[in-house]
Order: C-alpha cells, then structure tokens, then sequence
C-alpha cells in the first residue's frame, strides 16, 4: 500500500502505492489522532489527517488539522501532475498563504528546473502568485552513476549531487557537495533480501559515523511494518504500521518518542471508494 523506495513514508511527498490505490479504488483516507502520554490513559482528540486520490490512484492532496497557538490549524497539501503522472506542482500552506514548487522536466522526465512561488490574496483579496527563487539542474550519465549539478538563482552552480547505483539499479548512495563550503553529506541506503529499503545512514564530513539513521522493517507480504529514526545511533522516534487482517488496509500508525514515552495514534477508520 506504501512506496517506501526512497524512504518517503509519511512526508509531505506523494508516497502511497499508485498501483495500489487505483486497482481498488480509493478516494479518500480519513484518520483521527490518540494521544497517551506517560502514566495516563488514552485520550481521543479532535484533531486528524485526510489524504485524497484521483482516479488514477495518485495522492492529490492531504490536509492536517493540529493545535497551533491554542488554536487548531489547518495545514494543506496539493499535488498536480502531467498526464503520465508525474508531478509538475506541489503547494502547502504556510503563514496565510502558499509555497508552491514547480518542476520542469526533460525528456527523460528528470526535473530541470525547480520554481519557487509564493500565492496569496493581496488586501483587495485577489489572488496573487509571485515568483521568488529558481533553481536548474544539469545531468551527467555514468555507468552505475548519475551526476547532478545545481544552479542558483543567478545561473551560479552551488551544489554537486552524485547518485551511485549497483549493478541491479538499487541505489546505494547519495554524495552532496556544497561547493562554496566544501561540505559533504552523504546519504547511504541498505535493502533486506527482497530488494526493499532497510537503511539509509547519513554521514557529514566523511566522518567514521553516522549522524542519522532511519531503519526500516517490513511484514512477509512487504508492508511497511515500522520506521525508527536515531541520531547519533540513539533512537529518537519509532513508527509502527498495523494493517486490518481482511482488507490489508492500513489501520493504525503509531508514532512514539523515545525520549518521553508520549506516544501518537493516528487511527485511520474511515476508507471512502470511488464508486464502480
């Protein structure tokens, strides 16, 4: 139900199954928050998290609601796409407004320019989008490697990626290079014995240790059973995924932080289809 190929799951980026979701339908995923923190009991709150599908099975928005302030706040996210798919524009809101990010591609869909913009309705309340940054991206292909320079605003690189790749097509590596600092950050990624992603390491500085670890188990099916991200190999929160034994659908997500024991449901009960 979830594509974890790049550790996405549970982020602001599209990460449920395309395939998965079209096949059977699904419209809408509502889900609810429990919250339990150390030494009290269960405590159902008004807060939830709703993600929306088209037709073809891919994620065009979510919405979040959560106490800000003491007030509750509405944080949404909206996906638009090509027609083969691939995601052209993504806005979330942020402070009475929207970021908006739009991509361009090329003709191996890799994406070429990144659009920075800023939408809102001005004091006559119409609606404005306002362009304030942009960024492009050159490619160079290798065997088993893909190199990514980075492009400011003023057409001036500031960031080398190289993207290495084993003989089957896993990715094994992700190397940044800041280039005004000499920086270096490394992104390292492990798989289990059926392909899927088991660890991704992040190393600065070419250091002997990881500074974050995000480690990942899976049910035989290949569901996402849990995700434990550690900094400095101490764990600091832990997901688990719990499925519903006749439909397979995901049922539960619980997030709890180490450190203070509280821990966070998000109960998804509420499974709306397109109808047939």
């Amino acid at each position: 139900m979830l594509d974890n190929r790049l550790g996405f799951a549970f982020t602001d980026k599209p990460f449920f199954n395309v395939d998965f979701i079209r096949v059977n339908g699904i419209k809408e995923i509502h889900g609810q928050f429990t919250y339990k923190k150390p030494g009290e009991v269960m405590r159902a709150t008004e807060y939830y998290y709703v993600y929306g599908f088209d037709q073809n099975g891919r994620l065009s928005f979510s919405y979040e609601t959560k106490k800000d302030d003491g007030t509750i706040d509405t944080v949404w996210n909206y996906y638009a796409y090509t027609a083969s798919g691939i995601l052209i524009e993504h806005k979330k809101t942020n402070s009475q407004g929207f970021n908006v990010v739009v991509y361009k591609y090329d003709e191996k869909d890799r994406v070429i320019r990144e659009s920075y913009f800023r939408e809102y309705r001005d004091s006559n309340d119409i609606q404005q989008r306002l362009l304030f940054n942009e960024e492009t991206i050159e490619y160079k292909d290798y065997e088993n490697q893909e190199q990514r320079i980075y492009s400011n605003s003023y057409g001036l690189p500031y960031k080398k990626e190289i993207w290495y790749y084993n003989e089957l097509g896993y990715l094994t590596e992700l190397e940044q290079q800041l280039l005004m600092t000499s920086r270096v950050i490394q992104t390292k990624y492990s798989y289990n014995d059926k392909g899927l992603l088991e660890k991704m390491d992040v190393v600065k500085d070419r250091a002997p240790y990881p500074v974050e670890t995000t480690k990942y188990t899976y049910y035989e099916n290949g569901d996402l059973e849990s995700r434990e991200y550690c900094k400095e190999e101490v764990p600091v929160t832990r997901h688990e995924m719990i499925y519903d034994d006749k439909s397979k659908l995901l049922v539960y997500v619980l997030t709890k932080d180490v450190s203070t024991n509280f821990i966070m449901i998000l109960g998804f009960k509420d499974y709306r289809f397109f109808s047939r």
